[in-house]
Formats: structure tokens, sequence, C-alpha cells
């Protein structure tokens, strides 16, 4: 991903975090994080739609590369806020 590219999608995920964060503040039960998780899944799978011509038969290939993608993700997130809580102490 070029550099671009990449604020670019830093940009866009701020947003989407306002927006969690915004609706978090009158929900804390958890919800808000299982919304987000959810419409992240349901546009993966509309995505995923539109790069093959046979999602039944692609189903897996798209299973694997997404929820790889947001294992790498999570774990860059969840490293930087161990970073950020240990340095707090």
């Amino acid at each position: 991903m070029n550099q671009s590219d990449e604020k670019m999608m830093y940009d866009y995920a701020d947003k989407f975090i306002n927006l969690a964060n915004e609706m978090s503040q009158s929900d804390q039960s958890g919800r808000v994080g299982m919304a987000i998780r959810f419409a992240a899944a349901r546009f993966s799978a509309f995505e995923a739609s539109t790069q093959t011509n046979n999602l039944a038969e692609d189903k897996d290939k798209y299973l694997h590369l997404i929820a790889e993608d947001f294992n790498k993700l999570l774990q860059f997130n969840l490293d930087d806020y161990i970073k950020i809580l240990s340095s707090k102490v």
C-alpha cells in the first residue's frame, strides 16, 4: 500500500472510530463494538462479492483472506495499546 492509500485508509478508519466513540458515550454495553464488527463483516462480504464471479466457490478463499487481514490489524492495534498502557505506569 502506498503512502497516499495508507493515509486515506487511516482517514476513513478515523471516521468510523469517531462515530463509534460518540455512540459509546451513551452505550457502554459492548453493543457498539459488536455493531462495528458486524458492519465490517457485512461490508467485507459485499466487497468479496464484487471481486468474484462465483462467491460460493471462492467463499473459503475470502474467509481466509479477510480473517488473516483482520488478525494482522488486531495484533498491530493490541500491541499498540500495550505500549501505550505500559508507558502510563
